[in-house]
């Protein structure tokens, strides 16, 4: 549990940005929403979300991450329960069986969760790891680890998900040392692995959003319309943006899942090329915060459990401002504590815990 002499080492700065970062994630909602569902519904839902992401947050601050790597196991073992679950009794949405249905009509992603379990895991790995370099045996069960739950996600299947773990994957090879021979071995391992993909793998709407991804035109009505729309709705915010609750697009609904994966063309027309340095410029700060938390944390499994859990925050932020402006495919990863969601705001406000929880403990002696 947390001390008392614990309390004055919470960093301020970082904990202030994630709060300005999720108001106006809802100040973005509540604008795109609007116009469309006036008794603000989804606003209201988006606040119980962060109400309980804020508290789970806390409960990660207060207990001490030395007693979550004793447990991770357990955690981890009850992600991959509730992910076998999916394969049989999970709700289907937009082609893929991610959600678990629960009593008044609210549901979970349980794959979300499994993102902050396996890290977990393999910092307790890491923690009782301490080779300079990765031997083989260690390497696989790094990699096995990691692999488990993005096998029951790709069966789903839920690609975009899977794909956020690849963070995991990197920062494990990088932390754990690897041998430039295992790196060789697995750019080999990827080359083979993509064409064997497209063709067994990929369903025929994955292997339309790539295409129309390599060609918009291919059909901008369908497909490529959420894309097309994106790119006007950013490039017509200028400079300055055309001002709160008055972009065209979202206002007019020509912009499709506005408060969801594609919020971040929400904030280009209404706050302009000003407001989205203003946000990613808070990303940043965060960011690199995280990464003195890394720096000085007390132990292997702190240091390496804080950069797998920033990465996470940078690799969605990057796919999802990238697929906006037509540079990725579109994939359903939102934009971290801006984007609509309750399964998603809870595991990043978790992860903000987390990282907290390692920086007030990087003193031994306390």
């Amino acid at each position: 549990m947390i001390s008392r002499r614990l309390l004055p080492t919470l960093d301020l700065n970082f904990l202030g940005t994630v709060l300005v970062i999720a108001a106006v994630g809802c100040m973005l909602i509540y604008s795109a929403t609007y116009f469309g569902d006036p008794s603000l519904n989804i606003l209201r839902k988006q606040l119980l979300w962060m109400a309980i992401g804020f508290a789970l947050m806390a409960v990660f601050i207060v207990v001490d991450y030395h007693v979550l790597f004793d447990i991770a196991p357990i955690l981890y073992g009850i992600g991959m329960v509730l992910l076998a679950y999916l394969l049989v009794w999970g709700k289907v949405r937009a082609h893929v069986r991610s959600w678990i249905q629960l009593p008044g009509g609210f549901q979970f992603q349980p794959s979300e969760f499994m993102k902050i379990f396996t890290a977990l895991m393999l910092a307790k790995f890491f923690d009782s790891n301490d080779r300079a370099y990765l031997n083989v045996r260690s390497f696989i069960i790094a990699m096995a680890i990691i692999g488990a739950p993005v096998f029951l996600i790709i069966v789903q299947p839920d690609f975009g998900t899977a794909a956020t773990f690849a963070p995991l994957v990197g920062v494990a090879m990088f932390f754990g040392g690897i041998r430039w021979r295992y790196w060789v071995a697995a750019g080999l391992i990827m080359l083979v692995a993509l064409p064997i993909g497209w063709k067994f793998f990929l369903k025929g709407y994955q292997k339309e959003r790539i295409m129309i991804f390599l060609n918009p035109e291919r059909d901008p009505l369908g497909s490529g319309y959420q894309v097309t729309q994106a790119k006007i709705a950013i490039g017509s915010g200028g400079i300055h943006g055309k001002g709160f609750k008055q972009g065209t697009q979202a206002k007019l609904e020509f912009l499709p899942a506005r408060h969801t994966d594609f919020i971040f063309a929400v904030l280009g027309e209404e706050w302009g090329f000003i407001g989205v340095v203003i946000v990613l410029g808070l990303y940043l700060f965060m960011i690199v915060q995280a990464l003195s938390f890394a720096k000085h944390a007390r132990d292997r499994g702190g240091t390496f459990l804080v950069i797998a859990l920033i990465c996470f925050f940078i690799f969605h932020i990057l796919i999802n401002i990238s697929m906006q402006i037509g540079v990725l495919p579109t994939t359903g990863i939102p934009l971290p504590l801006i984007s609509y969601g309750g399964s998603s705001t809870m595991m990043f406000l978790i992860a903000i815990g987390l990282m907290l929880n390692v920086d007030m403990r990087r003193f031994v002696n306390v």
